[in-house]
């Protein structure tokens, strides 16, 4: 199993009570991930897939390959992780984050987003050096700044979290995995990598009060991602005759 496929074993078993995730180990006739056993002796058919731009990626692999993606900190009384924007200077980053970031903790804040807050200490590391959000994080090893996945620009809002899920579950695949099961639920599970406008989205907003738009193979859907803390995690799931909510666990 991929990392998408592990976290989404974890968040059905237990979300779905007394449920237990069967991986397809054999997939070579394009079979579905996983089969949900429910407590009652139904079996439905789950799809994992993940949402992930391309270039969003690939800046990701260059920070982790020139460089590393911590900074060791001198003036930040707390380890952080923050998010940079597709076109920021990660090199510059590297020189600055500190001092930008310990003007934020003098200002009592441990949490941030760019494009929203107003502080001037927010609004100087968003506009200098391109970065769009982060967190004191008490996960990250002390003494450093982690550096995560940067963020895509455009409208931050709910319209990006399920934009995202209609997008993967009108894909041909995807149907097509899902639609060969006979079961009366078929679940699309899709994994946001961070940090993208539906991750930001996803974490920090909440979902609208409407249904799901899903094709007939699809019965019902799951956006879920890691969230600020270590093993926690936040979903979104929705169905042809479910309103979108919300859900908020810790997965170990």
């Amino acid at each position: 199993m991929d990392h998408a496929e592990a976290v989404a074993q974890r968040l059905f078993e237990r979300v779905v009570v007394g449920a237990r995730m069967e991986y397809h180990l054999a997939q070579s006739k394009g079979e579905h991930d996983f089969d949900l056993h429910h407590a009652d002796g139904r079996v439905s058919a789950v799809e994992v897939t993940s949402s992930v731009n391309k270039s969003i990626q690939e800046t990701y692999d260059a920070i982790l390959n020139k460089g590393g993606a911590a900074i060791r900190t001198d003036l930040c009384r707390n380890s952080w992780c923050i998010h940079p924007c597709p076109v920021a200077r990660i090199n510059r980053i590297r020189q600055e984050a500190d001092k930008y970031l310990a003007a934020i903790e003098a200002a009592g804040i441990e949490r941030f987003l760019g494009p929203t807050d107003h502080h001037p200490s927010v609004e100087a590391i968003y506009r200098d050096l391109g970065v769009f959000g982060g967190s004191a994080a008490a996960w990250v090893k002390k003494g450093h700044i982690l550096i995560g996945l940067p963020a895509v620009g455009g409208a931050y809002g709910v319209s990006s979290v399920i934009e995202a899920a209609e997008l993967e579950a009108f894909k041909t695949d995807n149907r097509r995995k899902l639609g060969a099961s006979r079961g009366s639920e078929r679940h699309l599970a899709i994994y946001v990598y961070m940090i993208t406008q539906a991750w930001s989205a996803l974490v920090n907003l909440e979902p609208p009060p409407a249904v799901a738009q899903l094709p007939p193979e699809i019965t019902d859907i799951w956006v879920f991602s890691e969230a600020y803390e270590k093993h926690e995690y936040v979903a979104w799931r929705g169905g042809a005759l479910l309103q979108w909510q919300k859900l908020s666990l810790r997965l170990n």
